[in-house]
């Protein structure tokens, strides 16, 4: 017979707990004192529950109480009304008690034992980490990706885990983490990175064992990084990549385009990427009762099944379900998370808004207004993308910092000795307040960016007096003054003080001048012949007044091309007949470029021809798919579609086939759109991921192989020939499809040569330290961009055995596109600072237009007119850039032409802007 388990004493039943768990006691020995195991048979639960539930360590579920009272033949209605008693009593909560939710913060390293729902993605992740030097996790934003990065890889890998984020100083975040493994001052270890991006490579490869860098929020490079340290980054990062020292990025899924911009991305990121989707509902019921089960509490079934049909199956909800338990929590009944609590804090929709408005609310009228402005601070406002949280500096918020100290209290800004930044982007979309701030403000909030990071960069480099703004720009500033801190106010007031003193000294030199004039007036009758001094420096002091007034109305033509185009037209138009230098000129284009922007559907991918390709709303794919327009007369008419999933990548000359690129296959797609309402893809042969380009017609592809080699296809006959070249970088096929362009990395260096496609090596165009990208053009053009010296050059081929270098022009920023007209006649190079165009024949720059800002891409040539089609990015517009001046001033006066005179040239006689008769070559739009 089996003997009774001796049980550990309960001692002093002096508190309610230890009460009920005795007399559950002495009701197990008033029905002869059963062995658990035959109890557990009677309860259906196990021995295990319960006899923890008669420990007195916490109130047992109602239940398993139920159950254990049952077998034991005792009052169960009795027990039910004494166990919701004892539940609703604070005797069993304990006040000081952490929350087993870490609410709107990321889970931690730390946190792993409450982090729940994510066991297979992780063991999933720590797979591929294993069998890839170099890992992508997309995600939307509230996916739970800092989460699985952290409480998930970091913790269960077996390698040295090091975390960070970019911030605005990249160099400073990796190197801050490198010092810290190394044991090594931070200053001189930063400036041997920043100096060359591989040694980092070599710093972590001193360390013994295996390392993991973890880099989250990966998006920041792109939202709060300068140029040159996000290339810094990307390069340095997969570098650094090997067996053992594996990197992992966290990447927010809508910046998945900006990474397909950087080639080492593409190539490092090839079969190495994890997307994160929304919890399945089992994962997601672990995620809300585990962590409560540790902490010995229960979740209500009533709020486990509402909890569950409110984010099932939400990408985003994450962080609002954290932060709504975490709420719960505090209103807790007994050892019970319960919907009554749940339904008080507001539930997922509301409990993160609630938080914020009564944290609000709390301030006085002044702090109110400090917190607008200092969460206005904290976002980056979207473009082309949803809105991101910006880590800032302490000493970039002005007083009071009161609001500071209190939105950090109740959990919604992280702190730390340096900065500040939201605990999560789900705030700026659960926060009705917060997300008005952001309209209403969105176009000022992009300007004030521009004035943190320009009075950013003043103070960094010693407040040089080169950076400070003028003219239209400081005006800009003016407006904004009442929300800048003390260090823009002082960027404010030098540039102020910078233009008196500039207005000064023309001041005095325009009354030099007068007095010069009236002295030579007064010889006139003794010196005849000085009057034609006179009259030359009258004429030098009236051009450079001219010039100085072009280029002041060019900035403000500028400034006004995105939002009121007309009116920048009309002022351009005024400074370019003010004064005709390269500035007015530039500024002249660019106006009548964009009064004539227009947008197909839901924005052009690429610049339009015989068919016109757009994006195509379909929320269901990521990316979404593409519409394809055909021609209707002077207009477009919809013609067929190509599915989600594959980001947009080239279109063959004649716009018979379109590529298209999976990111996360690392596949690419072949089209035959040579009929747009019935597009057809073309099954691509194995061993073709990365297509680098199509010919004219569409016959032939040319691609790079994962064994870096080039690979041409005959697109009919099927014919695959891999070309005897190896250590294939990149190529590029000529549009005719006679020959391809290769190149090579040989002997540390890297070599532009020309192959015939049969595989035959015709000549070595150029070698060069850099690495570079070719493009190759009709009638033996060729463009050579390298990606870190920014050096671009033209070459004519037509004579393989003596190639001939056009143009050497360096400051072309990576990524760039190149154009050539169809008869390899001009060239055109835009990044995102200029648009520069050649003539190839005389190797003349012909147009050289500065459009930081614009994000203007993926230029095209015009045969007929010499015009040169564009997309914005940013709407997806369809700009037409035109460097025949009269033409463009015709296209101007073709419409109305109205200025406010006195307010962009108040000093400035009035004269009429547009000639009396017509050009005859002005378009009509």
């Amino acid at each position: 017979m089996a003997m009774p388990r001796q049980e550990r004493p309960l001692g002093a039943e002096d508190t309610p707990l230890l009460r009920f768990a005795g007399d559950l006691r002495r009701l197990r020995q008033q029905a002869g004192q059963p062995p658990y195991r035959e109890l557990g048979r009677r309860a259906r639960y196990s021995a295990a529950a319960l006899s923890e539930a008669v420990a007195g360590r916490r109130l047992p579920s109602l239940a398993v109480t139920l159950a254990f009272v049952a077998a034991c033949d005792g009052d169960v209605d009795a027990w039910r009304d004494r166990w919701r008693d004892l539940a609703a009593s604070d005797a069993t909560v304990d006040e000081q008690a952490p929350s087993p939710y870490v609410g709107l913060a990321a889970y931690q390293v730390e946190d792993a034992d409450r982090f729940f729902g994510r066991e297979a993605l992780t063991e999933a992740l720590v797979r591929l980490v294993d069998e890839r030097p170099f890992v992508g996790v997309f995600g939307a934003s509230g996916a739970g990706k800092s989460s699985l990065l952290r409480a998930g890889l970091a913790a269960k890998s077996k390698r040295t885990a090091l975390v960070l984020t970019p911030g605005h100083d990249p160099v400073t975040e990796v190197a801050t983490v490198v010092a810290g493994l190394v044991d090594e001052p931070l200053a001189p270890l930063r400036e041997q990175l920043a100096a060359d991006p591989h040694a980092l490579r070599h710093r972590l490869s001193e360390v013994p064992g295996e390392l993991l860098l973890i880099v989250d929020q990966f998006e920041e490079v792109f939202t709060l990084c300068a140029d040159d340290d996000r290339l810094w980054l990307v390069r340095a990062l997969t570098a650094a990549a090997s067996p053992r020292s594996r990197v992992v990025l966290g990447v927010r899924a809508d910046f998945y385009g900006h990474c397909s911009r950087h080639p080492e991305l593409v190539a490092a990121l090839y079969r190495a990427q994890l997307l994160v989707g929304p919890m399945s509902a089992d994962d997601l019921r672990r995620a809300v009762t585990e962590p409560a089960a540790r902490a010995g509490v229960s979740v209500e079934g009533a709020l486990l099944a509402r909890l569950m049909s409110d984010v099932t199956g939400q990408p985003s909800a994450l962080p609002l379900v954290s932060h709504a338990l975490a709420e719960t929590w505090r209103r807790r009944r007994g050892m019970t998370l319960t919907l009554a609590g749940y339904e008080d804090v507001g539930g997922v929709e509301h409990a993160l808004a609630r938080t914020a408005e009564q944290t609000f609310q709390q301030l006085a009228g002044e702090e109110r207004d400090a917190a607008r402005l200092m969460f206005l601070r904290l976002v980056t406002p979207g473009d082309g993308t949803e809105d991101t949280k910006r880590r800032i500096r302490r000493d970039e918020l002005a007083e009071p910092r009161g609001p500071l100290e209190r939105f950090a209290a109740a959990r919604l800004v992280s702190l730390d000795d340096h900065g500040a930044e939201l605990v999560h982007e789900a705030l700026l979309r659960a926060w009705p307040r917060l997300a008005a701030w952001i309209a209403e403000d969105r176009d000022i909030l992009r300007s004030h960016h521009r004035v943190i990071e320009a009075a950013a960069a003043w103070q960094g480099h010693g407040r040089d007096p080169d950076l400070l703004w003028r003219g239209e720009h400081l005006a800009l500033i003016h407006r904004l003054r009442d929300r800048l801190n003390p260090i823009e106010h002082d960027f404010l007031d030098a540039g102020l003080t910078a233009q008196v003193l500039r207005a000064t000294e023309l001041r005095r030199r325009r009354r030099r001048l007068r007095m010069l004039i009236a002295a030579l007036s007064a010889l006139v009758v003794l010196l005849a012949g000085a009057v034609g001094l006179g009259v030359t420096a009258k004429r030098e002091a009236d051009r450079q007044r001219n010039d100085a007034i072009g280029l002041r109305a060019a900035d403000a033509a500028r400034a006004l091309l995105l939002t009121r185009p007309r009116d920048a037209a009309a002022l351009a138009l005024a400074a370019y007949r003010i004064s005709p230098t390269p500035e007015t000129r530039a500024a002249l284009i660019l106006a009548d470029a964009a009064t004539g922007a227009s947008v197909l559907g839901e924005g052009y991918i690429d610049s339009p021809g015989r068919i016109a390709v757009t994006i195509r709303a379909d929320e269901s794919a990521v990316p979404p798919g593409y519409r394809l327009w055909r021609r209707d007369g002077t207009g477009w008419r919809p013609a067929g579609v190509l599915p989600g999933g594959s980001f947009y990548y080239a279109t063959s000359a004649d716009e018979s086939h379109v590529i298209t690129w999976n990111g996360t296959a690392f596949t690419s797609h072949l089209w035959d759109v040579s009929d747009p309402d019935h597009p057809r893809e073309i099954a691509l042969p194995a061993g073709l991921p990365m297509v680098r380009g199509v010919t004219r017609d569409g016959s032939l592809v040319m691609a790079t192989g994962t064994d870096r080699t080039a690979v041409v296809w005959q697109v009919a006959g099927g014919a695959v020939r891999r070309l005897s070249a190896g250590d294939v970088e990149d190529a590029s096929v000529v549009p005719d499809g006679s020959e391809g362009v290769l190149i090579r990395r040989d002997s540390g260096a890297y070599a532009a040569e020309l192959w015939r496609l049969d595989g035959v090596r015709i000549a070595t165009l150029m070698r060069t330290p850099d690495v570079v990208y070719p493009i190759a053009g009709p009638a033996g053009t060729v463009a050579v961009l390298g990606r870190t010296s920014g050096n671009l050059t033209l070459l004519k081929a037509t004579d393989p055995s003596s190639p001939r270098t056009v143009v050497e022009a360096g400051g072309v920023k990576f990524p760039a596109r190149v154009a050539f007209d169809p008869q390899g006649r001009m060239a055109a190079v835009v990044d995102d600072a200029s648009i520069r165009m050649w003539d190839l024949a005389s190797g003349a720059e012909v147009m050289s237009l500065r459009v930081e800002g614009l994000d203007l891409t993926n230029p095209r040539f015009l045969p007929e007119t010499g015009e040169l089609l564009l997309i914005s990015i940013q709407k997806g517009a369809l700009w037409r850039l035109d460097p025949d001046v009269p033409r463009v001033i015709g296209d101007i006066c073709a419409g109305p032409v109205e200025l406010d005179w006195d307010r962009y040239l108040p000093d400035t006689p009035r004269f009429p802007l547009c000639p009396t008769t017509p050009s005859p070559t002005a378009r009509r739009r």
